[in-house]
């Protein structure tokens, strides 16, 4: 199965740059640009979906990225930085275990794109050591540590600004990593995606609770599809099957995310609760 590939940052600009229109200008009409005034008219807006991101980005898949989550975050009337709700944690992830390590990884690499715009200087390159770790272990290939050696070089000598850098990261992410082969290792993209994603959904729905808003999560968590991508890696068996508590724990949560991504009413607090509990549960486990 093709891995699926979260949203890049640059389909997302030219997304938020051209409002989503991509409606047909009746004849005999100049056509418009949208303007900044016409964009804010409505600060109530609803989270960006895959159907929202219509022609500009046909191709684009149903992982969403952190960055996606974040935007979604903000065009739903949300300022709290996702960056702000991350928890301090100390990931080996150059474990033995190498589904262990992808599902580290991937949490890592989210952390990592939420807050690079805001992190220190030591934080960021911890988090890049940790992410070229993760490569290493998992047989990422000379390339992609190379890559991620170059990032680290140009950070220290403050080469790169914050803005460049999470292009940068966010292209990686989304376009570079999930190519990799992984020495024909199938489940380690789905697995590093499978990590972002937790991690990103936990973030998202503390940050909705905290607004009071949990139908403003209903576009980024209602995605059974995706639920049911990582369940098939999460249950294969084979020689690279993490450890039985990570396992088990790790597909209970995802069916019980799966509940939640098939209702057809909006979002509930019960919901959102459920979602911050269950992914906790998880992240606390890696």
């Amino acid at each position: 199965m093709k891995s699926l590939r979260p949203l890049t940052l640059a389909a997302l600009l030219t997304f938020v740059g051209c409002g989503g229109d991509s409606t047909e200008t009746p004849a005999g009409d100049e056509p418009t640009e949208p303007t900044e005034a016409t964009e804010d008219a409505n600060p109530e807006v609803p989270p960006i979906t895959a159907e929202d991101l219509g022609e500009e980005v046909e191709n684009i898949t149903l992982v969403p990225s952190p960055v996606e989550t974040q935007k979604a975050l903000e065009r739903a009337g949300i300022e709290t930085q996702l960056a702000s709700l991350i928890e301090s944690r100390t990931y080996a992830v150059a474990d033995d275990n190498s589904d262990n390590a992808a599902v580290r990884t991937g949490v890592v690499i989210a952390d990592m794109l939420l807050s690079v715009k805001t992190s220190s200087t030591e934080d960021l390159l911890t988090h890049l050591d940790q992410v070229k770790s993760g490569m290493d272990q998992l047989g990422g290939g000379k390339d992609i540590v190379a890559t991620v050696e170059d990032i680290e070089e140009r950070v220290k000598g403050d080469a790169v600004t914050r803005d460049e850098l999470l292009r940068e990261l966010d292209e990686l992410s989304g376009a570079v990593i999930p190519e990799l082969e992984f020495n024909g290792q199938e489940r380690i993209v789905p697995l590093i995606q499978a990590g972002s994603w937790l991690e990103g959904a936990n973030l998202l729905a503390k940050a909705v609770k905290a607004a009071d808003k949990p139908d403003a999560a209903d576009g980024l968590l209602k995605q059974p599809a995706v639920v049911d991508y990582f369940l098939e890696y999460v249950r294969e068996e084979g020689q690279d099957k993490a450890p039985a508590a990570v396992t088990e724990k790790l597909d209970t949560a995802l069916k019980t995310l799966k509940g939640v991504a098939e209702k057809s009413e909006p979002l509930s607090h019960d919901d959102i609760d459920t979602v911050i509990k269950t992914t906790d549960d998880v992240l606390a486990l890696l």
